[in-house]
């Protein structure tokens, strides 16, 4: 075994110790990581990986996947000593949290959003109600706009590389001062992606946006801005979320408006299920019929692709978030209520 292989299991207990010591500093990670060191560090990545018009990120998964599969190989034919694999395994691990967690993944244990920009995050049964009513409201207004006919969805004229271009050239949170610009990529595994329940990811390793290119255009718009607010180095999902929507609303394209209100109520409508299903029903009704066949066109892509895998594939993402600090797993993102609510007790 090569000295490296040893030298970087020896790290595992003091990488264990950092990240025991970065999950109880926050202010230490907000001043030193998510403002000072993590713009550096993208800020690079960009000036080399936004010149590539592919996903790096793909093609390096793509290469571990191959490696995996060659080393899985050589272990059966060689027969490899149970101590060699378990060192090389640990090693491998070793430099995954070195590489994750300095390149992007300590954004999970920053000062939380509704902290940082004085939000309180916390809301009754009445506030949400509201909110799921002036969310209806100004959605039903885009969407006779822009179809002047209320049983017809909202069908997007754009490609999805101009729609790209619409968000990337006014993406903008201004509640908060970021040193980074996101930019948005296209995945090269669309398909692979629409079979595993994903309509995107950032990649961590090479701080890439990737995008379904496969996922209706709806979907496509709120899931590239969620993504974007993941380069700004917010990790949890749930505050992603907000600034999509936040973005999306504040775009002068009405279309891109239009998501990020039907985005936000959906998710404030499952919230409100959930206190008083009553008042989420009656509310709901007034919705524009047409809105509603926006939904089902969702529902009918992600049926499509909809096998035994992808609840697997969905368990283990859970898994992850909740291992770095995201209590409600998967479920984060519905957390997004409580900041649109108070965004929008500020606005109307």
């Amino acid at each position: 075994m090569r000295r490296i292989h040893f030298i970087l299991v020896g790290l595992l207990p003091l990488q264990i110790l950092f990240l025991y010591f970065v999950k109880r500093n926050p202010l230490w990670v907000e001043k030193f990581y998510s403002n000072g060191f993590y713009p550096f560090l993208f800020n690079i990545y960009k000036s080399f990986l936004n010149k590539v018009s592919f996903s790096i990120g793909d093609i390096l998964y793509l290469l571990i996947l191959i490696y995996l599969g060659v080393y899985f190989f050589k272990i059966i034919r060689r027969r490899l000593k149970f101590k060699h694999i378990v060192i090389n395994i640990l090693s491998s691990i070793s430099i995954i949290i070195i590489v994750f967690y300095c390149g992007w993944g300590l954004n999970y244990f920053r000062i939380p959003l509704n902290k940082r920009i004085g939000y309180k995050i916390n809301y009754s049964e009445k506030e949400i109600e509201n909110t799921l009513n002036i969310l209806i409201k100004n959605s039903n207004q885009l969407h006779k706009s822009l179809t002047n006919c209320d049983s017809l969805a909202v069908n997007i004229p754009y490609n999805k590389t101009k729609i790209a271009s619409l968000i990337e050239n006014e993406f903008n949170f201004d509640l908060e001062k970021y040193n980074v610009k996101p930019y948005l990529k296209n995945s090269i595994f669309s398909t692979s992606l629409s079979y595993m329940g994903y309509a995107g990811y950032l990649n961590p390793f090479t701080l890439e946006t990737q995008i379904n290119t496969k996922i209706p255009k709806l979907n496509y718009i709120f899931t590239a801005a969620h993504e974007m607010a993941h380069q700004l180095g917010v990790a949890s999902e749930s505050e992603a979320n907000f600034i999509a929507f936040y973005t999306c609303i504040n775009n002068l394209d009405p279309f891109i408006r239009f998501t990020g209100y039907v985005f936000a109520l959906n998710y404030c409508y499952g919230e409100l299920i959930k206190i008083n299903p009553k008042k989420a029903n009656k509310a709901i009704k007034s919705l524009s019929f047409g809105i509603k066949e926006n939904f089902r066109e969702l529902s009918r892509f992600w049926k499509l692709y909809r096998n035994p895998i992808e609840p697997i594939l969905k368990k283990g993402f859970d898994s992850y978030l909740k291992l770095n600090g995201q209590t409600q797993g998967i479920k984060s993102y519905d957390e997004m209520t409580g900041l649109v609510i108070a965004y929008l007790q500020k606005r109307f």
